[in-house]
């Protein structure tokens, strides 16, 4: 077989078409014939011809910002009978050079790398329930490529959950997270203890770009505060307690956790009810299982929909994992009730601060995000520097962001200002 390069196909739009030349000349060296024939392999359980391969562009939009999402077609040929395959492929962004730089110094391409090759095949092993997780057919040091869910009816949805959607993803939630319970039963370890690298914290680390990161975000939540006539001094005092949320528990029930549930990380399908899939475990930690639960809440439903039906959510949870625990044989007990409601009071601030420090960036219009991360300059400016006055001045254009943005630093100064009375995870 040839060693034939990836070969990016034509578009009629004249800015796309400038993306899909500079992917050419950035991601052409990364995907050879023989890992495309490989992919295929996997796929079909046999040998075809491959015709062509092509990588563009998944979206105009931003849809993540911890690496470049790309669309993998592939021609092949069996019994004179053509046949293309569509692939997601998620690759460390090579386009925009001080993005690379970062998400390779903080090592987190390498988590999500570690856990599809090491960690995914030890959770399924003997997990026979609803998968919670898409299928990656291929894995590298720079790139994973995955299937295409969309083409399996799969889509994100809306950036504010409704309850049909909330208990979807609470129940993949569950499901992963009584899978970890079940892995370590069989181990003679837990898995921190067998891949300490994998759950290294990189998202809120008080150090080098990272703290620059979180210097922006607070700087920008103080200066919304202060245009909402709140008391802003608060925000700096309460930020660095998030460390105290992202901690194994010494007392409760730890398992793998995603550690990044917003909304465009996770992707239903049109059934009723929907069935969720988890994306992008490049922040995996092993927590409570609160930590998961209450982020989901705070990243991806409202402030009115948590008063009247949390509840409600942490017993559908609840019960889809004793539920999936008991049809597993699972050999020792479901963690109690009592501990899941203690941890999601031990895990409201540290939600709300991550919700803080997210929503500016994450709830930003997908072609915005685009323009800003795209370019070297403004990215850099942007994620470590100043985002004030774009976050600000987005506010005023986009209702819903100002909303969501507002409820959530209207409740983290409400909460700041109990915060010696507020119950510290344990």
């Amino acid at each position: 077989m040839s060693n034939k390069r990836v070969q990016i196909v034509s578009n009629p739009d004249i800015e796309f078409e400038e993306k899909l030349l500079f992917n050419q000349n950035v991601f052409h060296r990364l995907l050879t014939a023989e890992d495309i024939q490989e992919i295929i392999n996997r796929v079909l359980n046999n040998d075809v011809e491959i015709i062509n391969y092509s990588l563009r562009p998944y979206s105009n939009g931003k849809i993540g910002f911890l690496g470049s999402h790309q669309k993998l077609c592939i021609t092949t040929k069996q019994r004179n009978e053509k046949k293309t395959f569509f692939f997601f492929a998620k690759i460390i962004p090579y386009d925009v050079p001080d993005q690379a730089d970062y998400i390779i110094a903080k090592g987190i391409f390498n988590k999500e790398v570690t856990f599809y090759k090491e960690i995914i095949p030890i959770l399924y092993e003997n997990y026979q329930g609803e998968r919670w997780s898409p299928n990656c057919y291929k894995i590298k040091d720079n790139y994973l490529v995955f299937e295409d869910l969309q083409k399996e009816g799969y889509t994100m949805r809306n950036k504010l959950f409704n309850e049909e959607l909330t208990t979807a993803a609470l129940a993949t939630i569950a499901r992963m997270h009584a899978a970890s319970l079940m892995a370590e039963d069989r181990l003679p370890m837990p898995l921190i203890k067998i891949y300490p690298n994998a759950f290294e914290e990189k998202a809120f680390i008080w150090t080098g770009q990272t703290k620059e990161w979180i210097d922006a975000g607070v700087k920008a939540a103080v200066e919304i505060a202060k245009n909402l006539g709140l008391d802003s001094s608060l925000i700096p005092i309460v930020s660095p307690k998030i460390m105290e949320a992202i901690q194994v528990s010494a007392k409760k029930s730890n398992v793998i956790s995603h550690g990044d549930l917003w909304a465009n990380n996770l992707m239903f399908n049109n059934d009723k009810p929907p069935k969720c899939l988890l994306i992008d475990f490049q922040l995996l930690r092993y927590c409570p299982l609160a930590h998961d639960v209450s982020q989901l809440l705070y990243l991806c439903t409202s402030r009115s929909f948590r008063e009247t039906r949390e509840k409600d959510m942490l017993k559908h949870y609840y019960k889809v994992l004793c539920e999936t625990l008991k049809t597993h044989q699972f050999s020792g007990q479901c963690p109690s009730w009592s501990e899941l409601l203690q941890g999601i009071e031990e895990q409201r601030l540290g939600s709300l601060i991550t919700a803080m420090l997210y929503f500016p960036t994450v709830l930003m219009d997908e072609s915005l995000s685009a323009q800003i991360m795209s370019d070297s300059n403004g990215y850099s400016e942007y994620v470590f520097r100043d985002r004030t006055n774009i976050v600000i001045n987005n506010m005023k254009r986009d209702l819903e962001y100002n909303n969501r943005i507002t409820e959530t630093i209207e409740e983290l100064i409400e909460i700041a200002k109990r915060l010696n009375e507020l119950p510290v995870p344990c």
